[in-house]
């Protein structure tokens, strides 16, 4: 097991400083770039029908989730998300089901001067500014269909943030439930109506 052990919390690569894990049940793992010879995998080889853990190691950290409840573990710290509306609660992760529609990007910026005769072949130079891993997930609760997507955004030289999505197929009152630990960590009002998404940002 990589993703929860501390000894790997290192990129291999010193031109990015997180890169993706993809973690199996076998034990066997796939990494965006090969831990021992660097070559670089494709996320879409990725085998989701095995995976048990997806994340991001660098810098000291490990951000990953578990496939099989949706569950985020930031640097050993569980984040769990709900809903709840009308004294019914909406677990949106915590569950037994599958949550392996796993998301992956990256963003970047690209600086090129124009002007310079030293640029005359196009050339523009990017840098990764932030590095976002999450799922989504299709499910039914309490006789509600809930489209839910969360994606952690882990901005370089900033705090991270993740992005919760969420729409319902009924109009819904409700509060969406942040705990971390198992403790409630926020309580954030957040009415829905049928088939419209809402989206928050949240800071832990």
């Amino acid at each position: 097991m990589i993703l929860g052990n501390s000894h790997f919390v290192k990129s291999p690569v010193q031109s990015q400083k997180y890169i993706w894990l993809a973690e199996y049940f076998d034990g066997s793992y796939l990494t965006e770039y090969d831990l021992e010879n660097r070559k670089t995998n494709s996320f879409y080889d990725i085998d989701k029908e095995r995976l048990i853990r997806f994340g991001l190691i660098g810098c000291g950290n490990q951000i990953y989730f578990d496939v099989a409840n949706g569950i985020f573990n930031v640097n050993r710290d569980r984040i769990m998300i709900s809903y709840t509306a009308n004294g019914v609660d909406y677990p949106l992760t915590g569950r037994t089901f599958l949550y392996n529609d796993i998301i992956q990007f990256k963003e970047a910026v690209a600086d090129a001067n124009i002007f310079s005769k030293q640029n005359s072949s196009g050339r523009l130079h990017s840098n990764i500014t932030a590095h976002a891993i999450g799922y989504k997930k299709a499910m039914e609760l309490a006789g509600v269909d809930i489209h839910f997507q969360t994606i952690l955004h882990l901005p370089l030289d900033q705090p991270a943030y993740l992005q919760i999505k969420i729409s319902s197929s009924q109009d819904l009152s409700g509060k969406l439930i942040v705990r971390m630990n198992g403790l409630v960590a926020s309580e954030i009002e957040a009415p829905l109506k049928a088939n419209m998404a809402g989206i928050i940002n949240w800071t832990p």
